[in-house]
């Protein structure tokens, strides 16, 4: 194995440690992080955690008493589903910060990101570098 590319193996271990301990300190913050929406109407109070679990539920005033079900219910679910977006948000924006540019995290958050393609593009990379083992290039 050359120098030179033994010293890149060496740097990637160390650019992986500090990327390995930036992520536990996005997964630490995001274990104390919530979201709390409040309904423009202030009939409730919806608090939900980073992944989006309903985590508390207030009615800070008594407008909910005069609602039909029908309207309660859609105004439950529509204040939930916001916490949730703003919560998403908040998660994608957290590992932005640690994770390569370009990496589609709101993808990866929303379970429709192919990770599949994601290995295949690294491996990829990888392999293209130049004095990698087996390219033929360095």
């Amino acid at each position: 194995m050359s120098t030179s590319w033994h010293e890149e193996i060496e740097r990637a271990y160390a650019e992986l440690e500090r990327s390995q301990e930036a992520i536990a300190q996005v997964q630490r913050d995001m274990s104390e992080r919530t979201v709390t929406v409040t309904a423009p109407s202030r009939a409730l109070t919806v608090v939900v955690d980073a992944q989006g679990n309903l985590t508390d539920l207030t009615f800070p005033t008594r407008a909910y008493r005069s609602m039909a079900g029908p309207e309660l219910a859609a105004l439950l679910i529509e204040t939930i589903a916001q916490a949730r977006r703003r919560a998403n948000d908040e998660l994608a924006e957290m590992f932005s910060a640690v994770l390569p540019q370009g990496t589609p995290i709101v993808d990866m958050l929303n379970g429709t990101a192919d990770l599949d393609e994601m290995i295949s593009d690294a491996v990829r990379l990888v392999r293209d570098q130049p004095g990698a083992p087996g390219t033929g290039r360095g």
